[in-house]
């Protein structure tokens, strides 16, 4: 789906000083430092409400509930805290006695449950579909649909979507909204904008973009997904015509926290903290003017007409059925026939996940390399809608396997950014390099060991993949294991003869990292590796000093042991 000044509790100093050692890591951002992924998201001229935080200051040593949220995707979460997705996640933290920490995750990458909550990277998801299969769902906090946002002056009261009104207008959709394929199969597709939101590479593609063209006259409309609709029709004086209810399609959805399946516990008591809350939460979606669908079950009765039950489809897996797919294979040939692009019909066809189309396509002149009007290449595409079976069809139709995408990143760069192994494995049978570095300085492995689990990393490794390779500022992948705070990882670059005492160029090593963040795992690791616990950093401070400061005296105490061992 889509998606107060006072003194910083001792988990956010920790974090503020790992981030001023200059590594990016959980509370900072794992986001490839480029400047487009620096870059502010949400748009200047869009304030936030003013929905006031909680005022409880907890205790330091107040348990973290540890939360994954976009760094940049408003109206429903930022780094400034100003989405309402963070103004929940500080009611209900606050309401469970816990300290709220952040683990920043892009919109595509926190979707992904077997490296956030099942990896322990984070404890809670936000927003996710109701019947979230990969974690266990919280009772849903709301429901919402898919809109479509109007110009002022146009008084759209679609009965359908088959209405004649709507084909006349100049209509702007989000790529891979059900809402564009809803409308596309009514036929609503002449001045279609296709838009990808990725806040890691492309944060000025905000997804309240299509409203603010809408705004601006360039669009007599546009669907998006109801919360962000709402928030930038509102500034917009815009008007909002719910989906829902006009047509057979499923465009309203229930809305959830999901944790790991291993943590019912965790579920049980944010449930319970939730509907204490329910009072706040209501006052923070609806300052946000989030369309509110009536939900029996939600935690937030809204007041908008719901569907009712939608028919069961016949075919409970993604994949088109065979019908299905033998019906839009015919529609395709024509539209071929007709003058349609190959190459923007495969655009479409690789975010529909159907690969009949696709196989016919590149048969019939589609290119398996071309990009797509976001620059984004089949292989990066498919990869991305984690389609390893498409990969493969790419690949037999001769996709360049170092083609790269508008950000510079390989299709096996992207493969270990989405924690797609078998992708990855396809990609490096084709003879994909291993070594091949982005723009930013990144290669496979870094990002593999920054967001993938320990097979991909594995499977780099085994593909000639340097552990001793260190960016232009120095970093090496021990540095992002480290940050990483993921023992296996750590272990298998010291078993490949990663360096465990290589400092970066501002002079921190990985020791020093490893303090500053309070991980005596890893502490423990790189120490049994031959790292010096003498060393220090520009400010003349050691490994124990910086594990002092963090407020860990057990870390300290064996770092200063190592010290001791050393001198004499």
């Amino acid at each position: 789906m889509a998606p107060a000044s006072r003194r910083l509790p001792a988990g956010a100093r920790a974090v503020l000083l790992l981030c001023s050692l200059g590594l990016v890591a959980a509370g900072c951002t794992r986001e490839p430092s480029s400047a487009t992924a620096r870059a502010p998201a949400a748009p200047p001229a869009v304030a936030a409400p003013a929905s006031a935080a909680p005022a409880t200051t907890l205790p330091a040593d107040a348990p973290v509930l540890r939360v994954c949220a976009d760094p940049g995707n408003m109206p429903l979460s930022d780094r400034a805290g100003e989405g309402f997705q963070n103004k929940i996640a500080q009611v209900v933290a606050a309401e469970m006695g816990r300290r709220l920490e952040y683990e920043w995750r892009s919109y595509y990458q926190r979707g992904l449950a077997r490296s956030t909550i099942n990896a322990g990277r984070c404890d809670v998801l936000m927003d996710m579909n109701s019947d979230f299969e990969m974690g266990l769902p919280t009772r849903p906090l709301y429901r919402s649909t898919y809109v479509l946002v109007t110009r002022k002056g146009l008084d759209l009261r679609p009965a359908s979507l088959d209405d004649p009104a709507l084909k006349k207008l100049k209509v702007g959709v989000f790529q891979s909204s059900p809402a564009r394929q809803a409308l596309f199969d009514h036929g609503v597709q002449g001045e279609v904008q296709y838009l990808f939101y990725d806040s890691a590479s492309a944060p000025q593609e905000h997804p309240g973009k299509l409203a603010e063209q809408v705004a601006a006259g360039k669009l007599d409309a546009a669907e998006s997904w109801g919360p962000v609709a709402g928030y930038y029709a509102a500034r917009g004086g815009l008007g909002v015509v719910p989906l829902n209810v006009i047509d057979n399609e499923v465009l309203e959805y229930s809305m959830a926290w999901a944790v790991s399946r291993k943590n019912a516990a965790l579920r049980d008591a944010l449930n319970a903290a939730m509907q204490r809350s329910a009072g706040k939460i209501d006052a923070i979606l609806r300052d946000y003017h989030v369309p509110l669908v009536a939900c029996a079950d939600c935690i937030v009765a809204g007041n908008l007409r719901s569907h009712g039950p939608y028919a069961a489809p016949d075919d409970q897996d993604d994949t088109p059925s065979a019908q299905a797919s033998s019906d839009m294979l015919a529609q395709l040939q024509l539209r071929i026939a007709g003058g349609a692009d190959p190459n923007d019909e495969l655009a479409h066809a690789l975010d529909a996940g159907d690969g009949v189309r696709v196989a016919w396509l590149l048969r019939h002149g589609a290119s398996a390399d071309k990009p797509n009007l976001l620059g984004e290449p089949p292989l990066q595409q498919a990869i991305r809608n984690q389609a390893p079976l498409l990969v493969g069809e790419l690949l037999a139709a001769g996709a360049k396997v170092e083609n790269r995408d508008s950000n510079g990143w390989t299709p096996l760069m992207k493969a270990a950014w989405s924690n797609d192994g078998k992708s990855a494995a396809q990609l490096l049978a084709h003879g994909a390099k291993v070594e091949a570095v982005s723009a930013d300085g990144w290669t496979p492995l870094d990002l593999a060991i920054s967001y993938a689990d320990a097979d991909l990393v594995q499977a780099l490794l085994t593909a000639g993949a340097s552990v001793r390779r260190a960016n232009p500022a120095g970093f090496t992948p021990v540095m992002f294991a480290v940050a990483r705070n993921d023992p296996k990882i750590l272990d298998l670059l010291l078993k490949r003869g990663a360096e465990a005492d290589r400092a970066n160029r501002a002079g921190v090593t990985p020791l020093m990292l490893a303090a500053a963040a309070g991980r005596e795992d890893s502490a423990r690791r790189l120490l049994a590796a031959g790292a010096s616990a003498d060393a220090r950093d520009a400010d003349g401070k050691t490994p124990a000093a910086l594990a002092q400061q963090r407020g860990n005296a057990e870390l300290a105490h064996l770092l200063t042991e190592a010290q001791h061992r050393r001198t004499q």
